[in-house]
């Protein structure tokens, strides 16, 4: 297992979304998809936005940062309270079992 620590962030002429960590984790798993990998997901507020982390089973680091990019863009474009927002960054750590 994977953790996948994503930002989310709001666009240079948006604000903060209206929506709170919990409505977002049960976006996260409405969305995601049985090859995503997702095993559990952790949100933080952050002042520009969300902090991610994305606990998902994979081969490898880039398939679970490629499956934990496509899971949050998934998210970003059809949440309406994240319109114009965007996926800053994603980093993978571990491999534990």
């Amino acid at each position: 297992m994977y953790a996948a620590v994503v930002v989310l962030k709001a666009g240079a002429d948006q604000v903060k979304a209206p929506v709170d960590s919990a409505s977002l984790t049960d976006a996260f798993w409405a969305h995601a998809q049985e090859g995503d990998g997702m095993e559990h997901v952790r949100i933080a507020d952050r002042a520009d936005g969300f902090s991610v982390v994305l606990f998902m089973h994979g081969g490898d680091q880039t398939e679970v940062a490629t499956s934990a990019l496509a899971l949050c863009w998934r998210l970003v474009m059809v949440m309406p309270p994240l319109a114009g927002w965007y996926v800053d960054s994603c980093v993978v750590r571990g491999a534990w079992r």
